[in-house]
């Protein structure tokens, strides 16, 4: 079981070296390029949007776990900002009438799982799980 915590300032200039960092931990915890950049893409989707819309642009930390095993890689998101359960909003109707709005598409489309801790007091707490293995059927295997 590979863990790292970061601590992030919520501003974007912190996204290019944090993802440079998850790079590294995505490659030695075994995932292809392709997958690889799918995961960051998706983590660079949610922080965007912490950083634009649960802190308004305002100062505020984000917290993100990386945790590994066998079966899985979570990425565990944390920030004390508006609350938001980005696991409620509904498939976006395609193509788009207005450029944006993609972001939590995609993170629902990259990764296998996302869970909202609705028991995190202040601010939001997202998991977002990739499963490193499914059956042929494209089930989950745990």
């Amino acid at each position: 079981m590979m863990k790292k915590r970061f601590e992030l300032a919520s501003k974007s200039e912190v996204l290019s070296p944090f993802r440079k960092e998850l790079r590294q931990l995505l490659g030695q915890a075994g995932w292809e390029k392709k997958s690889t950049e799918g995961i960051l893409l998706a983590v660079d989707e949610a922080l965007t949007n912490i950083i634009r819309h649960a802190y308004g642009g305002q100062p505020g930390t984000i917290v993100v776990l990386f945790e590994d095993d066998p079966a899985k890689t979570e990425i565990i998101l944390e920030d004390l900002g508006k609350k938001f359960d980005p696991t409620t909003v509904p498939p976006p109707e395609l193509p788009r009438q207005k450029p944006g709005g993609l972001g939590v598409h995609f993170i629902k489309t990259i990764m296998d799982r996302l869970v909202y801790d609705e028991a995190f007091k202040e601010g939001n707490r997202l998991h977002m799980i990739k499963l490193k293995s499914k059956n042929p059927k494209g089930e989950e295997v745990l």
